[in-house]
C-alpha cells in the first residue's frame, strides 16, 4: 500500500489545529460525548470484569480453572473491541464534523470493522517496532557488560530516546489509519514521512493533546469531553498535512 502524500510542507500549526478541533467538537459535542460515554463505559466495565476474574495469568502462570479463564478471555476481547470501536468512531465523527457536517450518535454506534482492523494491525506494528528497539537496547547493554561495564546504561538510555522519538513521529497515526485508510507499515511510514522534518512541532502537538487528556482525567467527569476534543484536534492537524483519500486519488495523473 502506498503512503499518503502530504499536501503541505509546512509544519503543523498547533494553534490552528486546536481552534479547528474545538469548532469541530462543538458542532457535534452531544453525539461525540454520548458515544464516548456508551463505548467508554463498556470499555471500562469489561476491564473491571477482566481484573476481577484474575486476568489470564495467576502468579505468572496461565489460569488453571475453566470459568475464570473463560471470563477473563471474554472480558479482554470485549475490552479490545470496544477500545478500537471507540477510537475509530470518534475519529470518523471528528472528520465528519470538521467537514462541516454533524456527527450522529446512531451512525457512530455502527462499528466500522475495517477501520477497527486497520487500527489493531497498525497498533500491533507500532508495538512490535518499539519492542524491537527496547530489546536491541537490552541486548547491547548485556554485550557491553562483557567489555565496558561502566557503559552498560548507555544502550538502555539510547533505546528510550528512540522510543520517544518514534512515539512523537506517530502522533497522527489514528487519523492516518481511520481517515487515510492506511494500515501497518504504510501507516507507520506515512506518519514518519510528514512529521520527521517537523519533529518539534509534532512534539508540541502531542503535549497539547496530553494536557487535554490530563485535564479530563483530573476533572474525571470531563473525560468524556476531553477524549473527543483531543481526537478532533489530532484530526484537524491531519487535515493540515495530508491529502484526503478522494482528493489524493483525484490528484493522481492519468
Amino acid at each position: 500500500m502506498p503512503t499518503l502524500r502530504p499536501i503541505a510542507s509546512e509544519p503543523i500549526a498547533i494553534r490552528q489545529a486546536l481552534e479547528d478541533g474545538w469548532r469541530g467538537f462543538k458542532r457535534s459535542a452531544a453525539a461525540l460525548i454520548g458515544f464516548t460515554l456508551v463505548l467508554g463505559g463498556a470499555n471500562l466495565l469489561s476491564w473491571l470484569v477482566y481484573r476481577q476474574s484474575g486476568g489470564l495469568l495467576s502468579q505468572g502462570w496461565p489460569q488453571s480453572s475453566g470459568l475464570p479463564l473463560v471470563q477473563s478471555v471474554g472480558a479482554l476481547i470485549v475490552y479490545l473491541i470496544t477500545g478500537l470501536w471507540l477510537l475509530a468512531g470518534l475519529i470518523q465523527g471528528a472528520e465528519q464534523s470538521l467537514e462541516g457536517g454533524q456527527a450522529q450518535l446512531g451512525n457512530l454506534l455502527r462499528p466500522d470493522a475495517r477501520a477497527m482492523a486497520r487500527l489493531a494491525w497498525s497498533g500491533l506494528v507500532l508495538l512490535l517496532v518499539l519492542a524491537l528497539v527496547v530489546q536491541s537496547g537490552e541486548i547491547s547493554s548485556w554485550l557491553l557488560t562483557l567489555v565496558l561495564p561502566r557503559l552498560t546504561s548507555l544502550p538502555l538510555w539510547a533505546a528510550r530516546v528512540v522510543v520517544v522519538y518514534l512515539l512523537v513521529d506517530q502522533v497522527l497515526l489514528l487519523p492516518i489509519v481511520v481517515v487515510g485508510r492506511q494500515s501497518g507499515l504504510a501507516a507507520f511510514r506515512s506518519g514518519r514521512r510528514v512529521t520527521d522534518p517537523h519533529w518539534l512541532q509534532a512534539l508540541g502537538l502531542l503535549v497539547v493533546v496530553a494536557l487535554i487528556l490530563l485535564a479530563g482525567f483530573l476533572l474525571l467527569v470531563a473525560l468524556a469531553a476531553a477524549l473527543p476534543l483531543a481526537l478532533c484536534t489530532l484530526t484537524a492537524a491531519y487535515r493540515q498535512l495530508f491529502a484526503l483519500p478522494m482528493a489524493a486519488a483525484a490528484a493522481e495523473p492519468p
